[in-house]
């Protein structure tokens, strides 16, 4: 799924270079304690990604340089792409009401997916109090629209009974520096050193945490603290001629997580219909879009067609 989301972005940031809100850049990656399986050649997989090779930490080449505390063991580099969230999702909106879709802001909470088969629309997709048609087409008139075909349940927690489904906390600080790489540091102690920039003078942020079931919204200034020191040791490229970065703001996100990987798989609600799970993604959401929107759309194609159900 993430190869396939590289190849939709690759396509975008080709037909919309200053519109999609995508950068292209290169990807490091620093590992303290890398597996048996990154000491061995590269597998094909690896190899096969564009602008891979891996980083000689004894040579003289600075961009081969390896961070100065010593603990860095293991690196690479890939090309990659990043998203200005803002102004990408703006993109993603502009097209898809050009293409004749709609977005219906709703007056009450879905507490189930099959709710969603019987939602009261009228034509300019604002809610009607007391209508009885279903939430699909319409042809504008005012008058209830059609039957659903189908529903996707793209909600991140999934709004659906699920044992598997837990939450991973993580607080991130965007600075206003420009960062000329993504950079992935994995710890020996298991935490993270990461920077995401955001392009399109969006700054960049500087993570992370991964802190499974804690549901605490406030940021730790302290942990802001470290993560910005700890990103500094690995990259002070960042820096320039600044002696520190500009924080711009802290950020606390709670990322939908389900045990065992995310839910893409369609069912046939009894009295509603057919739904198109998507959900569980974690903190993986954009790195994974594109490949669960394929496998979406096969899943939902093969049932308005009739065909065989096929969990996906």
């Amino acid at each position: 799924m993430a190869l396939r989301t590289f190849a939709h972005m690759q396509a975008l940031h080709a037909a919309h270079p200053h519109t999609a809100g995508i950068t292209f850049l290169k990807g490091i990656e620093y590992l303290e304690a890398p597996g048996p399986a990154y000491l061995e050649p590269p597998p094909a997989l690896l190899r096969d990604l564009p602008g891979f090779r891996l980083l000689d930490p004894s040579s003289s080449d600075s961009s081969d340089s390896f961070p100065r505390d010593g603990r860095v063991v293991w690196g690479c580099e890939y090309d990659t792409w990043c998203v200005n969230p803002m102004v990408y999702c703006a993109f993603l909106l502009r097209r898809f009401v050009h293409r004749g879709g709609r977005v219906v802001q709703l007056e009450r909470e879905l507490r189930r997916p099959e709710e969603a088969f019987a939602l009261p629309l009228v034509g300019d997709g604002t809610l009607r109090a007391g209508a009885g048609a279903g939430a699909g087409g319409g042809d504008g008139n005012g008058d209830g629209v059609g039957e659903v075909a189908a529903v996707v349940n793209a909600s991140g927690t999934g709004i659906v009974p699920d044992p598997d489904m837990t939450i991973t906390r993580g607080q991130t600080c965007l600075v206003a520096e420009d960062c000329d790489a993504t950079v992935t540091r994995q710890n020996a102690d298991g935490s993270w050193t990461f920077c995401v920039p955001r392009g399109f003078e969006g700054g960049t942020i500087i993570g992370g945490t991964k802190e499974l079931n804690n549901w605490d919204p406030k940021p730790s200034v302290e942990v802001r603290e470290r993560l910005l020191s700890k990103f500094i040791e690995t990259y002070p490229k960042i820096l320039g001629d600044k002696p520190k970065l500009t924080v711009i703001r802290d950020i606390v996100g709670r990322r939908p997580t389900r045990n065992g990987g995310p839910r893409v798989e369609g069912e046939v609600v009894p009295g509603a219909g057919f739904v198109m799970h998507a959900y569980g993604l974690g903190g993986r959401g954009y790195e994974l879009s594109w490949g669960v929107a394929e496998a979406v759309v096969e899943g939902v194609e093969k049932h308005v067609k009739g065909g065989e159900e096929r969990k996906l």
